[in-house]
């Protein structure tokens, strides 16, 4: 159930520790079907700007577009069919290129802002 999903955004969102501020809507269209979009300030003042729309396990429609304090673009990864990769049309942008990527969740792309603020790695 998609009410079961926008719940575990919800926590995730709550407990995560270098999240500043955070404006999140939810919308469900069905029991399985939902939507989910809004903006994730982090404690360095980068920003997650997201919209996810799922039908039950299936993400139809993704955009995970992450900035610096500046604004500048530290990645975004989307589903939109404008690149030829290997993972057609799953890909990611960095501010040098495009490359192929696995198909994104909100909640892994908050992990991998995780490790990124919190200085464990760089991407």
């Amino acid at each position: 159930m998609i009410s079961e999903y926008f719940q575990k955004v919800e926590k995730k969102t709550s407990e995560v520790r270098i999240i500043a501020e955070k404006a999140i809507e939810f919308r469900e269209f069905d029991i399985d079907e939902g939507f989910v979009k809004g903006k994730i300030l982090f404690i360095d003042g980068s920003t997650l700007e997201f919209m996810e729309y799922l039908n039950g396990e299936a993400r139809l429609k993704y955009r995970f577009h992450y900035m610096n304090a500046k604004g500048a673009l530290i990645f975004r990864y989307d589903n939109a069919p404008h690149f030829k990769v290997s993972s057609f049309p799953d890909h990611k942008h960095t501010s040098k290129d495009v490359t192929e990527s696995s198909p994104r969740g909100l909640l892994s792309v908050i992990d991998e802002i995780e490790e990124i603020v919190s200085g464990r790695t760089w991407r």
